[in-house]
C-alpha cells in the first residue's frame, strides 16, 4: 500500500473542518494509518517546505511564519494510488481555482491574489505531498519509523 502525508493547516482546524475534511479521504478507500495534533517549530517547517525556499522564496517565508507554531493534524493515509488521489481530492493549490468537490473547491475561496495583497499565506486548508518520494520524506519529518 502507497502512503502520503496531509497536513490539515490551521486554517482548517480553526474553521472545524477537520472531521470533514478526513472522512473525504476515508470515503475515497484512504485509510490513516497516523494522526497527530500537532504543533511544528519553525525549524520543521522549514524542512518541511525546503524545496520552495530557492523555487519560489516568498512562498517558503510565508508558509514557514504562517504554519509554525499554530496548531496542524499531521496525517499519515494509505492506499492504492494514495498520492494521486489525496491530491485530486484537495484539488489544486489556489482555491479559486479548485473545483466542486475538491476539499479546496467545496471549502475555501482564498486566491494568490488576496494572499500577496495582504502579505500571507494562502489560505488553502490542506497540504498534500506531491509525490511517493516526497510523502516518504515528509512522512519521515513528521512521525517516526515505528509510527508508520
Amino acid at each position: 500500500m502507497e502512503k502520503t502525508l496531509i497536513l490539515l493547516k490551521s486554517d482548517a482546524l480553526e474553521r472545524g473542518l477537520a472531521g470533514v475534511i478526513l472522512a473525504r479521504f476515508e470515503v475515497a478507500n484512504l485509510r490513516i494509518v497516523n494522526l497527530e495534533y500537532r504543533l511544528p517549530s519553525r525549524s520543521q517547517m522549514e524542512q518541511h517546505y525546503a524545496d520552495l525556499k530557492e523555487r519560489n522564496p516568498r512562498a517558503f517565508q510565508r508558509n514557514v511564519r504562517y504554519m509554525a507554531n499554530k496548531p496542524v493534524i499531521a496525517v499519515v493515509l494509505a492506499g492504492a494510488n494514495a498520492v494521486q488521489k489525496a491530491r485530486a481530492l484537495v484539488g489544486p493549490t489556489e482555491p479559486s481555482s479548485a473545483p466542486p468537490g475538491t476539499i479546496r473547491g467545496d471549502f475555501s475561496s482564498d486566491t494568490i491574489s488576496l494572499a500577496d495583497a495582504q502579505n500571507r499565506s494562502l489560505f488553502n486548508l490542506v497540504h498534500a505531498a506531491d509525490s511517493v518520494d516526497s510523502a516518504r520524506n515528509e512522512i519521515a519529518l513528521w512521525f517516526s519509523p515505528e509510527e508508520t
